[in-house]
């Protein structure tokens, strides 16, 4: 999911992007981005038991090289 991060009322928001209006300082998140910091999520914390294991596999590697 496409996602806009915005300020309001001094709280960071994390919103829907298809379903919220553009407005002047978002941070607009693809659906690529938001993939990728949700797989380093659930690796870091992996006590939620939240996993895709091909994909963690995947990033452990990358991890790994750098």
């Amino acid at each position: 999911m496409a996602m806009r991060l915005r300020t309001v009322n001094g709280e960071l928001m994390a919103l829907c992007a298809a379903y919220s209006e553009e407005k002047q300082g978002d941070i607009y998140i693809d659906d690529g981005w938001n993939y990728a910091i949700s797989q380093k999520y659930w690796r870091d914390y992996d006590e939620i038991a939240i996993t895709d294991e091909k994909d963690v596999a995947l990033a452990k590697k990358i991890e790994e090289e750098t």
